[in-house]
């Protein structure tokens, strides 16, 4: 497996749109030509909203880790199904939000099953925890149960920042559609967590 060290200090603001356009196109064919370090140029401005889709759904920082290297990687192999005139962006968000929750479930897996064979006890959490480490933890536990397509749609709209037309392309429905199914993923989300930080939730009027 490749395994592609980038910084995470890279900036997709250090050029006029038109040029990077054009860099990118350039890039994207040295890339698909085999050339890796053009593809490590080509992803480097959206490492940092890679990490930031994979810990939300991980919850777990060398998980996270792994899971941007994984989906940078399955990038690189499927770079030949990128469209060029489309969001890269979207591209990669899509292929990192599946590979985090792939190996989230492999984790829990080998996990549970650590869990059973071990004998010893399990080591109890502290009674308090810091207010952002709840949330965080409270936002994965909602997401986790929402319906897969309603926690896609809101990784990629919270961590990946992508317009409708970025998350319809990738859904491959309409825009109308998916602003439908982000504003459901939102208000479920919600829901969600109002019931599990114990908030009141207001009554919908009939």
């Amino acid at each position: 497996m490749n395994h592609w060290v980038l910084p995470l200090s890279a900036s997709a603001d250090s050029c006029d749109n038109r040029a990077g356009l054009s860099i990118e196109h350039e890039l994207l064919r040295r890339a698909l030509a085999g050339d890796g370090r053009a593809f490590q140029s080509l992803v480097e401005p959206h490492l940092a909203m890679l990490y930031r889709i994979a810990s939300r759904a991980c919850g777990d920082r060398a998980l996270s880790e792994d899971a941007v290297q994984e989906a940078l990687t399955i990038a690189f192999t499927r770079l030949a199904h990128y469209q060029a005139d489309t969001s890269l962006k979207a591209f990669l968000a899509s292929i990192a939000a599946k590979r985090a929750r792939t190996l989230l479930r492999s984790e829990r897996r080998r996990r549970s099953y650590e869990e059973r064979s071990s004998a010893t006890e399990r080591v109890p959490e502290p009674t308090e925890l810091l207010e952002t480490e709840q949330s965080a933890r409270a936002i994965r536990a909602a997401l986790e149960a929402m319906p897969d397509k309603r926690r896609e749609v809101a990784l990629l709209r919270l961590d990946g920042n992508l317009s409708y037309a970025e998350i319809a392309a990738l859904l491959g429905t309409t825009e109308g559609s998916a602003r439908v199914l982000a504003h459901l993923a939102m208000n479920d989300l919600k829901s969600r967590l109002g019931a599990l930080l114990g908030t009141p939730t207001r009554e919908r009027p009939r």
